[in-house]
């Protein structure tokens, strides 16, 4: 570690090429066998069983079972409900009864959860039980983890090793209860792939009962705008939403932006048609695990006397919120005692209040938009973070049920390096450490800068926060890149260590001066990005290297990619009308990258420049900058 923290300040690329050569000899280590083993020739007369076959949870648990199983061995078992427990077999099953004799909870006190699974192999089969029809599938897809060493690297790569059919298998257990109760990795990867977000446990996506559907729990979000919008009320009773400085709104066209509403919290009216409007939401879905009651996306909370008293004395304009949303849990405890109703803690109804707590079924989503990219939420010298801890502890002194949104991207510029790579781990064990129960990572859509490796990264760890992210990083790149990985490996490091070298700091917005990188990072990626192309074995490695080159390639037209997303941006947020303009240095200086830039995008068929634009609304734009006609190109 001394050895590898003093080449980091004497050359950041050297350093992640000797980290990498190191680390994979070190982890191709196997673990010692222990008691009596057996091989693969033994298991050619075992079969399958399983307790529901009808059950469609189970059907894709075995499918995905034998699918890689044979994938790594060669070999196939085929179905059998006949075998007994005297069989050797492969068993499958939810129910916690099933079989006794051989698969016993080891914690009788406390049963399988929904998502909990316990598995156990020995020389007379495998037995694989779930709490549930996701339980059941994720105890399945651990043991080809843990036994087979099978990667679920992106969607369309599966790392599946060779077991050679010399070695041997040894008995071992493993029970896991995961400590997250809502998983979702926000990438486009995982939102678009219901398969896949199965295979890396989000329970957030999938509606097929065959990959076990999803949590009961949904995302807190922005609902008043639904719940008591302001063209439905707005023009009889502006009463009912924010006053500022004296004055209600006029002239909103939009309850989220430019400027958007808040509803007045302490007006009886208020309260009564938001409860209103949930309880009738309840009566007419399916009966979920939560529902929302929470602000918008804006700044514009009321500050009528009514509300302004009780924000002072809980020194929180959470404080008249939390007021609203306890009066609605209220209501609905009386009827769905099981839902809880959740509010976000966001930008100026973060922190929590002096006196005032939520109700036993109200669920707290904590915001940590203002939270630093590049320093981990436990770094103590960094200043966009110190309230942030304070919060998430505050809230977790009075909330069972605090969950946590947080933010995993650049949403001005999902393309150019967002330098959180390593402080994504950190992250989540303080969160869990913390007790929160649920996480929302909002990242970028499919195809942005290095979303793959973090999507990895995060959904492993949300899954088990014990995971070493080092290790991660290094075991996706060694497989994603093969022979390429260590100049990859030289690319995030020295995006790295540009960032940490700007002594500034920046949350998950800004251009890529914001986050101390320029082009001069962009022209020695894309030298380290030729290099990896050269060691790339096959065609396949060589366009998996070209696409993480586009972040590279980014860096070098974001001086006039970024002006022209925020362009777009600005049309849609803020009905701004006026003519697209460039500053006539950064058009020249850029000029001769965009055509390859936009070539690989979408080659790679990349959507999105930022939250706000696709890619071809922001070239729209730029043609206008340009001074290009429509029909013309780059």
């Amino acid at each position: 570690m001394f050895l590898n923290d003093f080449f980091l300040r004497l050359n950041p690329v050297m350093a992640a090429l000797l980290t990498w050569t190191v680390g994979v000899h070190l982890w191709g280590q196997a673990p010692q066998p222990v008691q009596e083993s057996w091989t693969l020739d033994s298991m050619k007369d075992w079969s399958i069983w399983m307790s529901d076959p009808t059950d469609p949870a189970h059907a894709h648990a075995t499918k995905e079972w034998q699918q890689f199983f044979k994938a790594a061995t060669g070999q196939s078992l085929t179905m059998d409900q006949s075998s007994s427990l005297e069989s050797h077999a492969l068993w499958i099953s939810d129910d916690p009864g099933l079989p006794p004799q051989i698969l016993s909870n080891p914690n009788q006190n406390e049963p399988l959860g929904a998502e909990d699974y316990h598995w156990m192999a020995h020389q007379r089969g495998l037995f694989i039980q779930g709490g549930g029809p996701r339980g059941l599938i994720y105890g399945v897809y651990d043991w080809l983890e843990v036994v087979l060493g099978v990667r679920f690297l992106t969607p369309d790569h599966t790392h599946v090793p060779a077991w050679e059919s010399h070695k041997r298998f040894y008995p071992n257990s493993r029970l896991y209860r995961p400590p997250l109760r809502f998983r979702w990795s926000y990438f486009g990867e995982i939102s678009e792939d219901p398969l896949f977000a199965t295979r890396m446990r989000t329970n957030t996506v999938q509606n097929e009962p065959g990959y076990g559907g999803k949590t009961s729990i949904g995302l807190i979000n922005h609902t008043f705008g639904q719940q008591i919008p302001w063209k439905e009320y707005g023009s009889q009773h502006p009463e009912y939403y924010n006053e500022i400085e004296g004055q209600r709104p006029r002239d909103i066209w939009n309850d989220q932006y430019d400027p958007g509403v808040q509803p007045c919290a302490t007006h009886p009216e208020v309260r009564r048609i938001i409860t209103e409007k949930v309880m009738r939401q309840l009566e007419e879905q399916p009966l979920p695990g939560n529902i929302s009651v929470s602000q918008n996306d804006n700044e514009q909370y009321c500050r009528c006397p009514s509300c302004q008293k009780v924000d002072h004395q809980e020194r929180t304009p959470m404080g008249s919120l939390l007021g609203l949303v306890n009066h609605v849990a209220a209501e609905v405890e009386t009827k769905y005692p099981d839902v809880l109703v959740g509010t976000l803690a966001y930008a100026y109804s973060r922190r929590p209040p002096q006196n005032l707590q939520p109700r036993s079924n109200v669920q707290i989503q904590l915001a940590s938009i203002e939270c630093c990219q590049k320093h981990a939420m436990t770094d103590t010298r960094c200043p966009l973070n110190t309230s942030f801890r304070d919060d998430i502890r505050d809230w977790g002194r009075i909330s069972d049920h605090v969950y946590v949104w947080t933010y995993v991207t650049n949403f001005h510029d999902y393309l150019i390096p967002c330098p959180n790579l390593q402080i994504l781990g950190e992250n989540i064990r303080f969160l869990v450490q913390n007790g929160v129960k649920g996480l929302f990572m909002q990242g970028p859509a499919a195809g942005s800068e290095m979303g793959g490796l973090k999507n990895y990264v995060i959904s492993r760890m949300i899954w088990d926060p014990s995971l070493d992210a080092q290790h991660l990083i290094q075991e996706f790149l060694r497989l994603h890149y093969a022979d390429s990985a260590p100049f990859i490996q030289a690319y995030l490091a020295l995006v790295e260590a540009s960032a940490l070298s700007y002594e500034g700091h920046r949350n998950c917005f800004g251009n890529a001066a914001d986050h101390g990188l320029d082009p001069s990072v962009g022209a020695a990626g894309l030298k380290l990005f030729k290099r990896a192309m050269a060691l790339a074995p096959n065609e396949t490695i060589e366009n998996r290297v070209e696409k993480a080159s586009i972040s590279a390639h980014a860096l070098m037209v974001e001086s006039v990619l970024g002006p022209a997303f925020q362009k777009v941006r600005s049309r849609k947020k803020t009905r701004d009308q006026t003519p697209f303009e460039l500053d006539s240095t950064f058009k020249e200086a850029a000029r001769p990258y965009l055509s390859t830039f936009l070539h690989l995008c979408r080659k790679h068929e990349i959507p999105r420049v930022g939250e706000w634009a696709s890619l071809e609304e922001v070239v729209e734009v730029l043609k206008e900058g340009y001074g290009l006609k429509p029909t013309e190109t780059f």
